[in-house]
């Protein structure tokens, strides 16, 4: 549109001497003539410039349009991706809490089930693949068991640093997340290596509760040794000899 424009101000221009055989005004012809090509010049000069305005304009325009799209798209894609990893964490905890035992019966086999479950949890909440599980006598600080996420791992953490508020501890390398309350005076915690992921509050808090979890699993597991151990053995019978 805007160069068939320019055509027909430019073919006018042209024959402008030929539409023109007087002057108008007290102007001699050939002044009329220069002052009617000079005003087409300025018409076209202005519409050039207002065309130009308007197509930087459309031009921004699209620029902003392809920057929201592209918004848009990074955000639905966070969105997805939000949803599948909260989708993946409500599984996993509810698998946790339908698998959790009820009874006596638990053989070796479930009981590294129920474990290695929660360790997947970690692991997902944490955002860390260095981690591991410790059951503490909040009296003596004596670590009663250990479960790491790979045998030779070692984290340097003082128990000591745990306070009777079983608070979550944080510096440069460690995050420490421990029971929300004891049992028996035994609590567990997460101490979990620091990768580049953050975590959020509500992981945190949901690390809390697995911690909850494996203490009271390992708790359970205890109980039921001791009540195996504290069973009588069955007593022989005999009977009396005739005289």
């Amino acid at each position: 549109m805007m160069y068939w424009i320019y055509f027909i101000i430019f073919t006018l221009i042209v024959f402008i001497p030929s539409f023109i055989s007087k002057g108008i005004l007290g102007l001699s012809i050939i002044q009329t003539q220069e002052y009617t090509i000079l005003g087409m010049g300025i018409l076209g000069f202005a519409l050039f410039t207002v065309l130009e305005r308007r197509l930087k304009k459309d031009e921004a325009e699209k620029i902003k349009m392809i920057g929201q799209i592209s918004r848009t798209n990074r955000d639905l894609t966070h969105s997805y991706s939000y949803i599948g990893e909260m989708n993946r964490k409500l599984d996993i905890i509810m698998n946790i809490a339908l698998e959790f035992p009820s009874t006596s019966r638990l053989t070796a086999k479930k009981q590294r089930a129920f474990y290695n479950s929660i360790m997947e949890a970690i692991q997902l909440f944490g955002k860390s693949d260095e981690f591991e599980i410790r059951f503490v006598n909040l009296l003596s600080g004596e670590i009663l068991k250990e479960i790491k996420s790979r045998d030779e791992l070692v984290l340097n953490f003082s128990q000591k640093r745990c306070t009777s508020k079983l608070s979550i501890v944080e510096d440069e390398q460690l995050i420490v997340v421990p029971s929300p309350k004891t049992i028996d005076d035994i609590y567990s915690c997460i101490i979990l290596r620091k990768k580049g992921a953050q975590r959020n509050n509500d992981d945190l808090e949901t690390m809390r509760v697995l911690a909850m979890q494996a203490l009271s699993l390992f708790m359970f597991i205890n109980k039921k040794k001791k009540k195996e151990k504290s069973k009588p053995k069955s007593a022989t019978k005999t009977t009396p000899l005739d005289n």
